[in-house]
């Protein structure tokens, strides 16, 4: 991880955003790494035709998964 990379925490519900852990809705708030500049990760997903397959940028579908 360089030093452009971007760290913060994210309620998945409400997505408040804090530099620090803490919790939202009664649930700790999911910490994401979304990359330094350019990183494919900013951008929303997409199949192998160049279709959308979510609004979500994979830095957010990740993090998320991390929680289940």
């Amino acid at each position: 991880m360089d030093n452009q990379d971007q760290l913060f925490y994210i309620c998945p519900i409400c997505f408040r955003v804090c530099e620090t852990e803490a919790e939202c809705h009664e649930h700790k708030m999911v910490l994401c790494e979304t990359g330094h500049p350019g990183d494919k990760r900013r951008k929303p997903v997409s199949d192998q035709f160049g279709n959308l397959a979510s609004r979500a940028p994979l830095w957010y579908l990740e993090a998320i998964n991390k929680e289940r």
